[in-house]
């Protein structure tokens, strides 16, 4: 129904009546538009009969003594704001799903604001102060500072998280800081929205969008980011949208999707709100109605707000949604009323003084809203019991920060019905008990039964069994239903529950009458065991062993010293209502045991007793002992029998060196404890014999062979061997004797594959006394001048060439001794 004032739906619930209990109510905002929300205290079943009557809730069987509860939980926008927002995350639900509501705005190149700026058309308040137009940016974000030209930039790099105060390092002040404050953020990020990237593929409908939304008093602004390509990363798509609401000042961002360019500013983004001016908020002094004189905005209050998590962040989101209310107080009246449709004059609910019980036909009464409340400050609750068809109607009366006068008015219609009890029992109990005790196996009938004169519409049987207090719901196929008649079965799951115990079965009946009432009954169904079972356990040889079966009467006790297994012990189990039962022992007795643990193994090993075993010779048995026990107690004894087995790698060499006349080596495995090898040479392939062969080229300097030992065991080492390799050939002696009639009577150089030599001999003075050049030059002890020269000393310079290297000039240089 609306009214000839400013009216919005008003939602009225009704409920049980729970006689002033206090009990606690939750607040559920689901629309941040200003509206009355329903709570439902009492839980009935949807009549048919009494929704042809149009009725919205009844007066029935189950409330016609204590009448009922209507309530309402207005939503009410904050005229009055302090200077706080809350923030919450809340379900995605765009109000554009499509996300191209409107016009979309000329945003079409890297880093841009919207041309012009946009008039606001309902007053818009944000951070309490009050907005007329606005710009879109590029990069995700609505400013509210809108004087500056047409192509502006729009900054995009930033590492700092909000608030941005000037001088904040990393905040975005490129061309000017006033543009990125003052804003909504959501989500803030270097975009690239360039119809080149899109051409005639993909989405139609790509851009960024302004529109708005319903009707006054409750119009949103809508601006949306639809497929809009990251900047760096332009196959990265990002879609999202900013809400501002009329009267409440709600902001809610919308995210669908935001995938993220980290190779790109970090990838960074973010969602959230801004003053302008990064600093703490002051109370504006010169503002006046409808601002109270002691100031709305609460010295201090901070300078932006932003979702835990969201303040700079660099992770990709999918079908998000964060809402910013506004906080503060708002002037309000609400008024619960009955209405008559004799003529009489309404009934003003607050004007009743509450009492402990609502007597029939009664207009009722209601306690008001409490601002003071944390968890519901704006609930009403009336409280009525007509004895006839009434009418209710709440009024809530407030001024939003606009100024707007809201009134919003609704009704609600209370039929009665006068259904009768309900009994349900148990079939053939005289006494109609409402508990049963069977045992199991046994099967047991329910009915149910009411006055004449009445005709039931349906029955609906339930079965719940209590288990440590707590209510397990059970399927209905454990019974058989029949109109009036349930028939409880065995339990097949009775079969899992703990020996002893009584499996507590709860048979419940909702039946619904053909005037719309409902009543409910149940009965208790107690099912003893009737079972024959065997207890395993265990004993050491010679200890004592008491056994202790019992039921819900009777603890037996049966001792056994256990030298052997006792055989056919049980015991017969008696139930309250006589159901038999068997338990049988089955004992075994354990005897201590001897087991050997034998290792053989070429690495140390860590023993069960946590002592480490190993030997350094071959071959060498160490043992131990350790005691165990089983889950009994019972001791076993385990020795430990361990041989370590070394690996030690070696090898031997039938050259120390190589040289032109011995190019060829052979090499031997004489390693401990290997049982297999690899040879590795250089330039040439692998070999796994006992003996290895190899031939050196001459293009090396030297041979590093290596030897890998592998044991039986499992263990792996290596040695290696480094055999060089003399090209020299080229030999000089150190003495000689020209009177010598035997030989050695002459001085030279022994060579293969000489091409030349130059040889310079020098006295103890380092005159020159000899010099010659050929291959085969020779000195025969005598001077230049022919004179034999005297038994000493003296030093040579031999400068040679040979056929392996003809371009190379080589100088041996030496001390010869000269004897007569």
């Amino acid at each position: 129904m609306r009214n000839n004032t400013t009216t919005l739906k008003a939602l009225l619930a009704v409920g049980m009546a729970l006689m002033l209990s206090g009990a606690a109510w939750a607040q559920e905002v689901v629309s941040p538009c200003p509206e009355v929300l329903i709570e439902q205290r009492y839980d009935h079943v949807a009549s048919p009969f009494y929704q042809e009557q149009h009725w919205d809730t009844v007066i029935d069987c189950n409330t016609r003594q204590s009448g009922i509860e209507i309530s309402a939980e207005p939503y009410i926008p904050v005229q009055y704001f302090n200077g706080y927002y809350t923030v919450e995350q809340i379900p995605y639900n765009p109000p554009d799903t499509t996300f191209a509501l409107g016009t979309r705005m000329p945003i079409n190149t890297d880093d841009d604001y919207a041309g012009s700026a946009t008039n606001i058309p309902y007053p818009f308040y944000f951070f309490g102060i009050r907005k007329n137009y606005f710009r879109l940016g590029a990069n995700g974000l609505v400013t509210f500072t809108t004087n500056f030209g047409s192509g502006t930039h729009c900054a995009w790099s930033y590492s700092a998280p909000l608030p941005w105060p000037t001088g904040t390092a990393g905040a975005p002040f490129a061309d000017g800081e006033d543009r990125v404050r003052d804003a909504i953020y959501g989500i803030y990020e270097d975009t690239y929205p360039s119809p080149s990237i899109h051409g005639n593929t993909g989405n139609p409908n790509w851009g960024i969008y302004y529109g708005i939304q319903d009707t006054f008093p409750c119009r949103k602004i809508i601006c949306s980011w639809n497929d809009v390509p990251q900047f760096s990363c332009t196959s990265l798509r990002c879609t999202y949208q900013i809400v501002c609401y009329e009267g409440s000042n709600i902001i809610e961002v919308h995210v669908k999707q935001r995938q993220v360019c980290t190779n790109w500013n970090n990838g960074n983004g973010l969602i959230g709100i801004q003053n302008a001016t990064g600093q703490p908020q002051v109370p504006d002094q010169t503002m006046s109605w409808p601002l109270p004189p002691n100031f709305y905005v609460q010295n201090g209050a901070p300078a932006y707000f932003a979702p835990a998590g969201f303040n700079l962040t660099t992770q990709s989101h999918n079908y998000i949604a964060f809402r910013f209310t506004p906080q503060g107080t708002t002037a309000k009246n609400a008024i619960w009323k009955r209405v008559f449709t004799d003529g009489r004059p309404p009934v003003d609910l607050s004007m009743i003084n509450p009492g402990d019980l609502i007597p029939p036909d009664t207009n009722g009464y209601y306690y008001p809203m409490n601002d003071n409340d944390p968890d519901h400050p704006t609930l009403t609750r009336a409280f009525v019991n007509p004895k006839s068809e009434a009418h209710y109607v709440m009024e809530l009366r407030f001024y939003n920060a606009n100024g707007d006068s809201i009134f919003l008015r609704d009704t609600i219609h209370i039929g009665i019905d006068t259904a009768n009890d309900l009994s349900v029992y148990f079939a053939n109990d005289e006494n109609n008990d409402s508990l049963l005790n069977i045992c199991q196996g046994d099967m047991a009938t329910v009915q149910y039964r009411y006055p004449r004169g009445q005709f039931t519409q349906r029955e609906t049987w339930s079965l719940q069994r209590v288990l440590n207090g707590n209510r397990i719901d059970l399927p209905l196929s454990m019974g058989i239903p029949n109109g009036n008649t349930f028939t409880l079965r065995p339990d097949p799951q009775a079969d899992t529950l703990p020996l002893n115990h009584i499996d507590t079965i709860l048979v419940m009946c909702y039946v619904e009458f053909s005037s719309g009432c409902q009543n409910y009954g149940e009965v208790m169904v107690c099912i003893y065991p009737n079972f024959d079972t065997t207890e395993y356990d265990g004993i050491c040889l010679g200890d004592t062993y008491t056994w202790s079966p019992g039921d819900n009467d009777t603890t037996y006790h049966l001792t056994f010293t256990t030298n052997r297994s006792p055989e056919n012990t049980f015991v017969p189990l008696h139930s309250q209502p006589g159901c038999d039962s068997t338990v049988r022992l089955n004992l075994t007795v354990f005897d201590i045991s001897h087991t050997y643990d034998t290792i053989d193994d070429c690495k140390p090993i860590v023993w069960q007793d946590s002592n480490t075993y190993s030997n350094t010779n071959s071959a060498t048995i160490e043992t131990d002992t350790v005691v165990l026990q089983n889950k009994y107690q019972c001791d076993s004894i385990v020795h430990l029998v361990f041989t370590l087995h070394p690996l030690v790698p070696q090898l031997t060499s039938d050259l120390d060196h190589f040289d032109f006349d011995h190019l060829d080596v052979m090499l031997t495995d004489i390693s401990i404890g290997d049982s297999a090898r690899t040879w590795q040479f250089p330039n040439g392939p692998d070999q796994t014999g006992v003996n290895a062969y190899y031939s050196i080229p001459t293009s090396l300097d030297s041979a590093d062979i290596r030897m890998i030992a592998f044991s039986k065991y499992g263990c792996i080492d290596s040695t290696n061997i480094v055999i060089p390799f003399n090209k020299e050939n080229f030999w000089v002696p150190n003495i000689f004797s020209p009177d010598d009639p035997n030989g050695n009577n002459t001085f030279g150089s022994i060579s293969r594959q000489t091409l030349k030599q130059d040889m310079s001999i020098f006295n103890r003075h380092g005159e020159l006394v000899f010099h010659c050049e050929g291959a085969d030059c020779e000195w025969d002890g005598r001077d230049l001048n022919g004179k034999p020269c005297p038994q000493g000393g003296y030093v040579y310079i031999i400068r040679y060439t040979n056929a392996f290297e003809p371009n190379v000039t080589k100088i041996k240089r030496g001390a010869v001794t000269l004897i007569r």
